[in-house]
C-alpha cells in the first residue's frame, strides 16, 4: 500500500473513532479512554487501535471490555463515515507507555526533590548547618584522648587559630589535658582571640613533647603534618593524629583521618559541629569498649569564648560574608553564635583588615609591584625579604593584601608571591568568578579551594610569575 495513503487513512480512523467514543458511546467504562494512535496492517484489513485510560478510578481492563462491546457499532459507523468498501477489523490494545511515563515522571520528580540533578554548588547552597555531621570515628577518638595537642597550620589565619582555640577549650572542658600550639610572629589579627596568650610556641614544642608527650594530635584547618612547618618533625612522633579541615585534599601524601569537608565555608563551622556533639556528653559504651568512664564524658556548655573564636574563623574565611564560599548555613551559624553573646562587630574589627604601621608601610611597597597580564585579567604582586628589612614588617603583615588585588575592577586571577627563602616563594592564588586555582596549586604540591589556593614554588621571580600567568591565562574564559 502507498505509505501516504496509509498515513492518511490511519489519521482519519483515529479522528472518527475519537469522535464516536466521545459523542455516541455511552458505556461509562469507555469514558476514561483516550485514543493514542492507529496502526494498519499491509492490506488494511486490521486496524490496531492503541488507547490509554486517565482519571480517578480508571481501569484498563474494564475499559478494554467496554471497547470490545462497542466494537461492532464502531466498525459499522467507521465504514459508513469514511465510505470504506471493507472496514478494517478493530483490535484495541492498551498502551502502557503513558503509565510508564507517569511512573518515570514520578521517579524523576522524587529524585529532583532529593536534589539529585543539582550541581555541587546548588547542593551546597541547600545544606543546612545540621547537615554537616561529624563522623562517629572522630568523636570516638576525641573522647578516648587524654593528652591532646591542637595544632593549626603554619602561618595561621583566624580560621585556623580560632578553630584550634575553640576546640582546645572544649576538650579542656571535657577534662582533657590540652595544649594549643602557635607560631612566632603571629598576625596582628589573631592576638585578641580568647586564649591566644596561652599558646604553646612552636619553638618550645620539641622540649614540651619530650617532657609530656601527647597521645593525640588534632590538626585544624589542614590535613597533613607537612602543613605545620617547623612542627612537622615533632608531630610525626605522635602515632594518633587526626584532622579537621575544609580544604580539598591535595598532593600525593594521604590526609590524616578525621573529618575533611570541603563543602564547609570554614573549618570553624566544622569545629562548631564537633563541639556541639561533644558537649552532649553522650557516648556509645560498646564503641568505646569501656575505655571511657561516663563520668569523664559529662555534658558541658559551649562558652561565649568558644563561640567568639568560631565566629572569628567564620567571618574571616567568608571575607565578611562576601566570598562565594558563603552559603545559607554560614548565616545560620552566625545567628547561633551571635545569639550566644558574641560581639560580632568587635570580632570583625579585631580580625578583618587590621594592620600594624609596619604593615601599612609594607603594603605601600607591595602595591608598587602590581603588574597586569592577559589584557588586565591577571594581576601579580610580590613581597620580598628586603621589603621586610626596610619596613620592620613581617610576612604575617601581608595578610589580606591579596584581597586588595582581587577587588581591582576587571581582574579575574591574582598571583601574590611572598619570598620565604632564596628563590623560594609562597604563592597565594585567587580567582574571582569561574575558574579553579586549586588545580594550579596542586601541580606544585599545594592545595586549598577552587577560588583560593596556595603553594610553594622555587625559581627566579620573573620565571615563577611567567609560569603561573601562562597556566592561568590558559583557563577557559568566563
Amino acid at each position: 500500500m502507498d505509505p501516504y495513503r496509509t498515513n492518511k487513512v490511519t489519521h482519519a480512523i483515529l479522528e472518527v473513532l475519537s469522535d464516536l467514543l466521545l459523542q455516541q458511546v455511552k458505556d461509562p467504562r469507555v469514558g476514561f479512554v483516550t485514543l493514542g494512535g492507529v496502526k494498519l496492517n499491509r492490506d488494511h484489513s486490521v486496524a490496531e487501535v492503541y488507547f490509554t485510560v486517565m482519571g480517578e478510578g480508571a481501569d484498563p481492563a474494564q475499559s478494554l471490555e467496554g471497547l470490545k462491546k462497542a466494537r461492532g457499532f464502531l466498525q459499522s459507523r467507521l465504514g459508513k463515515t469514511l465510505g470504506m468498501r471493507t472496514t478494517p477489523e478493530l483490535r484495541f490494545i492498551y498502551d502502557e507507555s503513558l503509565t510508564r511515563s507517569e511512573a518515570l515522571d514520578g521517579l524523576l520528580n522524587e529524585l529532583k526533590g532529593k536534589g539529585e540533578f543539582l550541581t555541587e554548588e546548588q547542593k551546597r547552597r541547600r545544606l543546612c548547618l545540621d547537615d554537616l555531621t561529624p563522623p562517629a570515628h572522630l568523636l570516638t577518638a576525641l573522647r578516648l584522648a587524654r593528652v591532646v595537642w591542637v595544632v593549626p597550620h603554619h602561618n595561621p589565619d583566624p580560621d585556623a587559630m580560632g578553630s584550634a582555640l575553640a576546640l582546645g577549650e572544649a576538650l579542656s572542658a571535657m577534662g582533657r589535658e590540652v595544649r594549643v600550639l602557635g607560631y612566632p610572629d603571629a598576625p596582628v589579627g589573631l592576638v585578641d582571640l580568647p586564649g591566644f596568650g596561652d599558646l604553646l610556641n612552636s619553638d618550645d614544642a620539641p622540649a614540651a613533647f619530650t617532657a609530656a608527650p601527647p597521645d593525640t594530635v588534632v590538626l585544624v584547618d589542614c590535613h597533613r603534618i607537612d602543613r605545620t612547618g617547623p612542627l612537622e618533625e615533632t608531630l610525626a612522633r605522635c602515632e594518633t593524629r587526626l584532622a579537621i579541615d575544609h580544604h580539598l585534599v591535595s598532593g600525593r601524601r594521604a590526609p590524616e583521618p578525621g573529618w575533611i569537608e570541603a563543602r564547609s565555608c570554614s573549618t570553624c563551622t566544622l569545629i562548631h559541629q564537633v563541639v556541639s556533639e561533644l558537649a552532649k556528653g553522650t557516648i556509645d559504651p560498646e564503641a568505646l569498649e569501656g575505655e571511657v568512664d561516663p563520668e569523664d564524658d559529662a555534658p558541658f556548655e559551649m562558652t561565649v569564648t568558644m563561640a567568639t573564636n568560631m565566629y572569628a574563623g567564620l567571618v574571616n574565611d567568608t571575607g565578611g560574608f562576601r566570598f562565594d564560599n558563603t552559603a545559607p548555613f554560614s548565616f545560620e551559624l552566625a545567628r547561633r553564635l551571635s545569639a550566644m553573646g558574641v560581639d560580632t562587630a568587635l570580632v570583625a574589627a579585631q580580625t578583618l583588615h587590621r594592620y600594624r604601621r609596619a604593615g601599612i608601610e609594607l603594603m605601600q611597597r607591595v602595591l608598587a609591584t602590581f603588574q597586569w597580564y592577559d589584557q588586565g585579567r591577571i594581576l601579580a604582586l610580590h613581597a620580598t625579604r628586603q621589603m621586610l628589612t626596610e619596613t620592620g614588617g613581617s610576612m604575617t603583615d601581608t595578610e589580606g593584601f591579596v584581597n586588595i588585588a582581587t577587588a581591582v575592577d576587571g581582574v579575574r586571577f591574582v598571583i601574590f608571591l611572598k619570598e620565604i627563602g632564596d628563590d623560594t616563594w609562597r604563592a597565594s592564588l585567587r580567582v574571582r568568578g569561574e575558574g579553579d586555582v586549586q588545580q594550579v596549586a596542586a601541580r606544585y604540591g599545594g592545595g586549598g579551594h577552587r577560588a583560593a589556593a596556595g603553594c610553594t614554588i622555587e625559581g627566579e621571580l620573573n620565571e615563577v610569575v611567567d609560569d603561573l600567568v601562562a597556566q592561568l591565562a590558559a583557563m577557559p574564559r568566563a
